[in-house]
């Protein structure tokens, strides 16, 4: 009797350990990426990266890569990317599939201005520059393209956020080359840069939807956390891109 009781404790144990493991387990996948000079590309190494959720950092190589990481499989995941002579620049807020984030179409990039070039363009562009509010840069982005090619954009499309704002977005224009011309003014639509910017949008505590929109093509949708102060630059692929 004692024997069959021993037995059938030692199974209850077993049963629940199997459950309770897979009760608290948390799938997890890899999250890496790149960060590069804006509009060089030039890597950036050594630079320092915040992840905004749990505060952990990272250092950038050589190359400008960091990762992989392991993250949970579901979860938001935004990174800060902080460099002496560099705008310190936000990520998208990106939801973590079950494959990762870890290809240059599906990865973290972070495409970073130097503090001269950021406040260049904001007086190029016309824009007054208020730090109690964020700057959001983006890319919408054409099928297949990443952060390397150039150009890169998906042309004739707008941007809607929601929540809605006063602030117009400005759409960048392209030079021969396909590099970014942000001299042209007046632009209601992207060119095939695909590149525009929003100045002094107003922070939240909820993230910002960034949504593209042009006749008979759909898109991926961006968020992004909006910080007083802040830069994001929703890069390649992580801004609006052509699905």
């Amino acid at each position: 009797m004692k024997k069959i009781f021993y037995l059938s404790r030692h199974l209850l144990i077993l049963v629940l350990g199997f459950f309770c493991s897979n009760t608290f387990a948390v799938d997890t996948a890899p999250v890496s990426g790149v960060a590069v000079v804006y509009p060089s590309k030039e890597p950036i190494a050594n630079a320092v990266i915040t992840i905004l959720e749990t505060g952990t950092k990272l250092v950038t190589d050589t190359q400008g890569k960091f990762g992989p990481i392991y993250w949970p499989v579901g979860q938001n995941i935004t990174m800060v990317l902080e460099k002496k002579g560099f705008r310190t620049t936000q990520t998208a807020t990106v939801t973590v599939p079950p494959e990762g984030l870890t290809d240059l179409h599906h990865n973290i990039t972070f495409q970073v201005p130097t503090d001269l070039t950021f406040y260049m363009l904001a007086l190029i562009t016309g824009a007054k520059l208020d730090e109690n509010f964020c700057h959001v840069a983006a890319t919408i982005t054409a099928k297949g393209k990443t952060i390397y090619d150039a150009p890169q954009g998906e042309d004739n499309s707008t941007v809607l956020l929601t929540p809605g704002t006063t602030q117009t977005p400005f759409y960048f224009g392209i030079f021969p080359d396909g590099s970014t011309d942000p001299f042209v003014k007046g632009l209601t639509q992207t060119s095939l840069d695909g590149g525009l910017v929003y100045f002094n949008l107003q922070p939240m505590d909820q993230p910002y939807t960034m949504t593209a929109v042009k006749s008979g093509v759909a898109f991926t949708v961006a968020k992004f956390i909006c910080r007083k102060g802040i830069f994001i630059n929703l890069s390649p692929p992580q801004g609006p891109i052509v699905i």
